[in-house]
């Protein structure tokens, strides 16, 4: 049984502001996936989509509930979209004597054994042997993942600009460089390579040098998901949610039709509960639950 209770521990109220704008020179339609999820250790206090435009949203939820997509059909000309809302984070206690254990196969859910498999931008099977020379031989568990971390932190250059939307893990460790996305899939694609199911997260996060979309991953490790973050830029406990899936092919933040054009966003996450989020209580990269 896991030590970690999701109704226990610390909640920080975070406060989010986003601004999209897009040039439509078409009219067509957009889909949005900026909304903070309602899941395991996050939930939304008070939330608001509008568009200069006053379109109407529709709200689809995916499958396992924890990506939620805004649709709309939208007009020519400036469009701007705006999203506020307030997140209240509850940072579950964790008990360095627990090292969550890897799950074999034989104990993996169906819904998350499909997050062995390589995908697009996480070539895992193309890293077995890479994986194995580097972290095969220790310990396994949440102390194997936090290697996985460390290593990408020392090895790849976190450098704005050095990829693009085509960039994958194995571009990323050729390069040794990438942003938070690359780091995400790298990590996904080492996990995946040594049997560790790993997955894709997309949010905001309190506290980053330059506020915009924030990319991390997902372990299943004793019988939940926990939050790795290689880049730790930012503390985990003001991270907030929008998102799963494979890799950031699941987790685009907005797909629109031909002849809709990006513009410009604007992005703020403040805190607003007392107190400070401290850096030093999740050792690099290591978090509480998600999903």
């Amino acid at each position: 049984m896991s030590p970690v209770d999701d109704t226990a521990g610390t909640a920080h109220r975070l406060a989010l502001h986003v601004v999209l704008r897009y040039r439509v020179e078409v009219p067509g339609w957009i889909l949005l996936n900026i909304a903070a999820s309602r899941c395991s250790g996050q939930s939304v206090a008070t939330e608001m989509l509008s568009s200069s435009a006053g379109l109407p949203f529709l709200e689809q939820v995916a499958p396992d509930g924890l990506t939620r997509f805004h649709a709309a059909t939208v007009p020519g000309g400036e469009l701007e979209v705006a999203y506020r809302a307030e997140v209240v984070r509850t940072v579950a206690e964790f008990s360095d004597e627990w090292s969550p254990h890897e799950a074999t196969l034989v104990e993996l859910p169906a819904a998350v054994a499909r997050y062995l498999y390589p995908s697009r931008y996480c070539e895992s099977d193309k890293l077995v042997r890479y994986a194995a020379q580097e972290f095969g031989m220790l310990s396994v568990g949440h102390s194997r993942v936090m290697a996985i971390c460390n290593w990408i932190g020392r090895n790849i250059e976190y450098r704005p600009g050095s990829t693009d939307e085509h960039s994958s893990a194995t571009d990323c460790l050729l390069s040794r460089c990438g942003v938070c996305r690359d780091f995400a899939h790298l990590g996904i694609a080492f996990c995946r390579a040594l049997g560790i199911p790993a997955r894709y997260g997309s949010g905001y996060a309190l506290a980053l040098p330059s506020q915009d979309f924030h990319a991390f991953f997902e372990v299943w490790l004793g019988e939940r998901w926990w939050y790795y973050d290689a880049t730790c830029l930012a503390p985990q406990a003001g991270f907030i949610l929008t998102g799963t899936g494979h890799d950031a092919a699941d987790n685009s933040v907005a797909t629109m039709s031909r002849g809709v054009q990006f513009a410009g966003m604007e992005i703020s996450v403040e805190k607003l509960s007392a107190g400070p989020l401290d850096y030093t209580t999740s050792p690099i990269c290591f978090g509480g639950p998600a999903g």
